[in-house]
C-alpha cells in the first residue's frame, strides 16, 4: 500500500497560491521576441527585439561570474557589473573547476570567506545565483558527501538592514538550511509572517516534489521579494522562489499570503522597513556534531546577480527548453539598455557551452516569460572579440599581408573628459568605462592613454 506523503497538504497549498498568482496577472500580455541580433557569445552584446517587454528594465547593481580570476587568488571587489562592498573573515578566493570554469569559494572548512554588498534602501529585490558542493566535499556539518545536516547548518545568502542586521533587523536568509529538514526563507527577525505569526516559507524539502538541490552538479536559486503596499508591516507582499538543477528540474514556489516586514519587534530591530545589505555566504556551521569533518566542507558560488527596486523581477534568461518552466538549466544575462520593444544585453554563458543550443526568454516585471527564442552559443567570446588580428608572415619570403583593421578603438580628448566627469562612478552605461568592468577608474585611464589617437 502506498504511503501518504506528509507534505501533500503543503505542496497543494503552494500550487493553489501559485495558481492564484498566475490568474491575477493573466491580463498582462506576455513579452514576445521577434529577433535577436549580434553574436551570442560569452561577454558579447546582443540586441533583442519584440513587444511588451515593459518600458523600464531592472536596476542591476551587481553581477559577478568570477571569470576574471585565477585559481587560488583573492577575489577582487570590482565585478563585471557593480562592485562588492567588502569581505568578512578570511579572504574569498577563486577556484578553477575541471573544464576551466572559475567560481568563488565562499564556504571553506571552518572559516568564513564572505563577500558583502551594501545598497540604497529598498523593499523589493531579485536575486539569482548558482551554487554547488564540489565532488568529494561535504554539506556543512555532515560526516559524508551527499548528505544534509541534521540541524541548522547553512545560510546560503543573507539579506538584512545594515551591517549588523543579521542579529534581527529585517533579515531573511535566501535560503537557509535551518532545521535539518528543509530549505526555507526566514531570519532572526522572523519578518515573514502569516496571519501575524512567524511562518517561514519552505522552498525545497528532500524527498518531496519540490526538492531541487543536487549534490552531483550546479544548482541555481532565484528569489524575488516585494513588500506589501502601502504598509509593508500590515499588507501582504509577494515572494517568488525558484530552485533549479538538471538532476531534479525546476521547482517554483510563489506566496502572496505573508508580510515581509514586522516593524520594531526586538532589541536589534527598528521601525524602518528596508533592506540595505546582502552577504554571501551568510553563515555556515562548524564545530558542530560533525566537527571532525569540518575540513571537508566546501561551497562554490557563481553568476551572482542582484537587482533592486521596482521592475527588479524583469530579466533576460537563456534556458535549455523552449518553454521557460520546462528548463532545467537557466542562465541570466545582464541588460545594458531596456525599452518596451528593444533590449541590449551582455551574454553570460553560465552553465552552457559553446555550440550548445538554448532558448532566450524575456521575463517582464510581473514574471511573465516570453516563448523561448532559439539561439546557439558561439565559440566567439569577449576575449576573442577584443584580440587584434596579427598579420601572418608569408612562408615564401614575399611581403607580409596588409595591416588589419584594429579592433581596439582610438581615443581622444572627449574620452578623457568622460573619465574625469565619471571618475570612480559605477554602473552599466558609463561612457568613461571603456574596459566595461562597471567602474570608471585608473584601468580605464590606462586603456585610453595606450590607444590615444
Amino acid at each position: 500500500m502506498k504511503k501518504k506523503n506528509p507534505m501533500k497538504a503543503h505542496i497543494m497549498s503552494a500550487v493553489m497560491i501559485a495558481s492564484s498568482f498566475i490568474f491575477a496577472f493573466s491580463a498582462h500580455a506576455a513579452p514576445s521576441i521577434s529577433g535577436v541580433s549580434g553574436t551570442v557569445g560569452n561577454g558579447l552584446t546582443i540586441t533583442v527585439s519584440g513587444t511588451d517587454f515593459g518600458d523600464s528594465g531592472p536596476n542591476v547593481i551587481l553581477f559577478d561570474n568570477f571569470s576574471r580570476g585565477t585559481d587560488g587568488q583573492t577575489i577582487t571587489l570590482p565585478a563585471p557589473v557593480g562592485n562588492w562592498s567588502g569581505v568578512s573573515g578570511n579572504a574569498p578566493i577563486y577556484e578553477a573547476e575541471d573544464g576551466g570554469n572559475i567560481a568563488g569559494r565562499l564556504v571553506d572548512g571552518d572559516v568564513s570567506r564572505q563577500l558583502q554588498i551594501n545598497f540604497d534602501p529598498v523593499q523589493e529585490i531579485f536575486l539569482s545565483y548558482r551554487i554547488r558542493i564540489p565532488e568529494g566535499y561535504h554539506f556543512p556539518n555532515t560526516s559524508q558527501p551527499g548528505t544534509f545536516a541534521p540541524d541548522s547548518a547553512w545560510k546560503m545568502a543573507w539579506i538584512m538592514d545594515g551591517s549588523s542586521g543579521y542579529r534581527g533587523d529585517d533579515d531573511i536568509c535566501l535560503p537557509t538550511w535551518g532545521n535539518g529538514t528543509y530549505f526555507s526563507l526566514i531570519g532572526n527577525d522572523s519578518g515573514i509572517k502569516k496571519d501575524g505569526v512567524a511562518n517561514p516559507l519552505q522552498v525545497g524539502r528532500p524527498g518531496t516534489e519540490n526538492h531541487w538541490f543536487s549534490f552531483s552538479d550546479w544548482n541555481r536559486f532565484s528569489v524575488h521579494m516585494k513588500a506589501g503596499n502601502p504598509d509593508p508591516i500590515l499588507d501582504k507582499g509577494l515572494i517568488f522562489a525558484q530552485g533549479l538543477s538538471e538532476e531534479f528540474g525546476q521547482k517554483t514556489i510563489i506566496a502572496t499570503d505573508r508580510t515581509l516586514f514586522d516593524g520594531d519587534d526586538n532589541v536589534n530591530d527598528n521601525a524602518i522597513s528596508q533592506w540595505t545589505r546582502l552577504n554571501f555566504s551568510g553563515w555556515h556551521r562548524s564545530g558542530g556534531v560533525n566537527a571532525v569533518y569540518d575540513h571537508m566542507t566546501r561551497g562554490l558560488y557563481d553568476d551572482i546577480y542582484l537587482a533592486t527596486g521596482s521592475n527588479s523581477q524583469a530579466r533576460i534568461e537563456i534556458g535549455d527548453a523552449s518553454v521557460y518552466s520546462d528548463s532545467t538549466k537557466l542562465t541570466i544575462i545582464t541588460p545594458d539598455n531596456w525599452s518596451g520593444t528593444s533590449i541590449m544585453a551582455t551574454v553570460r554563458e553560465g552553465g552552457f557551452s559553446e555550440g550548445e543550443q538554448g532558448y532566450l526568454f524575456v521575463v517582464d516585471s510581473n514574471n511573465n516569460p516570453s516563448v523561448g527564442y532559439p539561439i546557439t552559443f558561439s565559440s566567439t567570446s569577449e576575449s576573442d572579440a577584443a584580440t587584434p588580428v596579427v598579420p601572418e608572415e608569408p612562408i615564401d619570403g614575399s611581403a607580409p599581408n596588409p595591416d588589419p583593421i584594429s579592433t581596439t578603438p582610438g581615443y581622444s580628448v572627449s574620452d578623457f573628459a568622460n573619465i574625469l566627469l565619471e571618475w570612480m562612478k559605477s554602473g552599466t552605461s558609463l561612457q568613461g568605462d571603456v574596459n566595461k568592468d562597471g567602474t570608471v577608474n585608473s584601468m580605464d585611464l590606462g586603456v585610453i592613454m595606450s590607444n590615444w589617437e
